[in-house]
């Protein structure tokens, strides 16, 4: 695989980027995990792992980063070993903060509790957590560190749901929510984004053959 050209200061080798989802997370009680510690993947969410890094055994891998949560440690691990690599762990990559951390997936229940309701005043923002802004501002700090460690190499990241797609819409200059934005973002999924300086030259998209999930 090749790259494309870095996007900020004076560096204009090129460069691939690889924006990972982690594997489906073993969750039986169907909370929004979050932050919250001890959420790992599921055997499902191992064998979306294991594809993601049989798609990118191929890569020319510099570096592999990580958020510091379990689910993406993990997911990370098989990515990296293939190329003999460390993962570097970074804060800035870790999931999105949220209000409602050990609360049900169940929207229908997120709306009778009239307590939640002032949680959703601000979709756009959004209200529940930490803004789209903030994440934006962290994910793409990580991203343009990692490239420069990856010395002219390819960069595999490996995050969450919403920072993968805050990301994904940031490197393509879109500043809009990421459920605006249409963009799949499956568990286990590769997104393949090719710069040219601060344009998006091409981009391509991996989901594991098994998946099915989105949690």
């Amino acid at each position: 695989m090749t790259g494309a050209a870095e996007r900020r200061g004076t560096i204009t080798v090129m460069v691939t980027i690889h924006l990972v989802r982690h594997g489906q997370v073993e969750n039986p009680k169907g909370v929004i995990y979050g932050r919250l510690p001890g959420y790992s993947l599921s055997e499902r969410g191992q064998r979306q792992a294991k594809a993601a890094a049989e798609h990118l055994r191929e890569a020319d891998l510099g570096v592999v980063w990580a958020s510091p949560l379990e689910r993406a440690q993990e997911t990370a691990q098989f990515i990296a070993e293939p190329h003999g690599l460390e993962i570097t762990t970074d804060e800035r990559l870790t999931e999105s903060g949220t209000t409602l951390e050990g609360v049900s997936h169940n929207v229908a229940l997120l709306f009778r509790n009239p307590k939640r309701w002032w949680s959703f005043r601000n979709p756009m923002k959004p209200s529940w957590g930490e803004s789209f802004t903030e994440i934006r501002a962290r994910m793409l700090s990580a991203i343009d560190d990692a490239i420069v460690k990856a010395d002219g190499r390819e960069l595999a990241v490996v995050s969450h749901q919403t920072p993968v797609l805050v990301a994904r819409l940031a490197l393509a200059r879109q500043r809009v929510p990421p459920w605006l934005g249409r963009l799949p973002c499956h568990t286990g999924s590769v997104t393949t984004l090719v710069l040219d300086g601060d344009r998006v030259v091409t981009a391509s998209y991996f989901k594991p053959p098994d998946d099915g999930s989105s949690t």
